[in-house]
């Protein structure tokens, strides 16, 4: 089989984080057809478990701790939202992979990780959120303060640099959605810019509840040490929450996802929300609850989360950013609102009104079956890969 080696920032296996849920979808689509090799940051705490998951899915497997953050260098090469996956060890263990494994085909997960490639003799792919740069921006024309605004701007004007640079040098880009890559080549009009599905679910796994759960209770899982999810949790806690539990004062808020700040524990603890941490399997959790709330309005790519959800039976209420690049049809697939009161307003229409719930419930469930099947979609997945290698000969 050819041979694929995929580097990333996170380990696929086990799926804590949304980048790694779309990366352990890919592994399975194209392990039928190809030898996949992964080298990836890990946390120590998952190491043993990764490394037996990812030697059964891959061919082989190398795993690295990340280093730590460095501090802001303004004439660093390597942008400082980068900056933490920078690792000498991981670099020259790459170095070797490609000298030993010869792999047909490397694909790099995330913009960041592309120098991890620059000695690869064989064609190269990167899967990019190019707009995450734009969640930097926005914060700048958001925030209050000289030295946060300026800080904002400059990651934002770093990232860009990068991203030129990069979006040139690889043989094809892989984006999220049209959207995304319009604005990749506003950037770079000469790049080989593709939008593919990147995100594959086995939708066997989520089995959705026949019936409304009876218990008002909401939802909120992400990954909390990324910026666009503690901020989106906090204006939820603290803007809509209240105006729910004003009209439904059984209402509960539940959250899933490991990283939270003591801020936000704090906000958490002072508005009774149930922080469970992370959470292996969320299949039970989505079963008892009536609501997945999505806040996000920041940040690249898709949210993932939102397609999970959706997949498990859990109706969503989200902003008009969150489900960009996924397709949705307000009010049929999901309930969109860009205000508290709207937000709070959707919510309770969806924990009072059974017939609303099933109706979306069943509408987001299709979707999903059609356009984010693992077993659908992996032989258009395979098919691209294959034309890739024939493309580059």
């Amino acid at each position: 089989k050819p041979r694929i080696l995929i580097i990333s920032p996170v380990t696929p296996y086990p799926v804590h984080h949304g980048a790694g849920s779309t990366i352990y979808g890919y592994i399975r689509a194209l392990r039928e057809e190809f030898d996949i090799l992964f080298a990836g940051f890990c946390p120590e705490r998952f190491r043993s478990q990764a490394q037996e998951g990812l030697d059964q899915l891959c061919r082989k497997a190398w795993l690295f701790e990340a280093p730590p953050a460095r501090r802001l260098d303004a004439f660093s090469p390597t942008p400082f939202l980068f900056s933490n996956l920078q690792s000498e060890v991981m670099c020259r263990a790459v170095d070797r992979i490609l000298d030993e494994e010869r792999p047909d085909l490397v694909q790099v997960e995330y913009l960041g990780m592309a120098s991890y490639a620059d000695r690869a003799r064989c064609p190269r792919i990167v899967r990019a959120h190019v707009l995450e740069w734009w969640h930097y921006y926005l914060n700048w024309r958001r925030t209050r303060g000289f030295r946060k605004r300026l800080e904002n701007l400059f990651w934002s004007l770093d990232s860009i640099r990068h991203n030129r640079r990069t979006l040139e040098s690889f043989d094809w880009v892989l984006v999220t959605s049209e959207p995304e890559r319009e604005r990749a080549l506003e950037l770079v009009p000469q790049a080989r810019v593709e939008a593919l599905p990147f995100f594959l679910l086995d939708c066997e796994y989520f089995r959705p509840a026949l019936d409304p759960p009876r218990d008002p209770q909401m939802v909120f899982v992400g990954f909390l040490p990324h910026t666009p999810n503690e901020d989106a949790l906090t204006y939820f806690v603290r803007d809509v929450l209240p105006l729910v539990r004003r009209e439904e004062p059984r209402a509960r808020l539940v959250v899933a996802g490991e990283g939270a700040s003591n801020a936000l524990l704090g906000l958490m603890h002072d508005h009774s929300v149930e922080y469970l941490g992370y959470v292996e399997d969320l299949r039970e959790l989505y079963r008892s609850s009536r609501v997945y709330v999505s806040p996000i309005n920041s940040g690249g790519g898709i949210r993932t989360k939102i397609v999970e959800a959706m997949a498990a039976g859990v109706p969503v209420v989200a902003n008009s950013f969150a489900p960009l690049g996924l397709g949705l049809l307000p009010d049929h697939h999901l309930m969109v609102r860009d205000d508290p009161a709207g937000e709070a307003a959707a919510i309770l229409r969806l924990l009072r009104d059974d017939d609303r719930w099933r109706r979306m419930q069943t509408a987001a469930r299709g979707l999903v079956e059609n356009c984010f099947s693992l077993e659908r979609i992996s032989p258009r997945i395979q098919a691209r890969y294959r034309q890739f290698l024939e493309e580059a000969a």
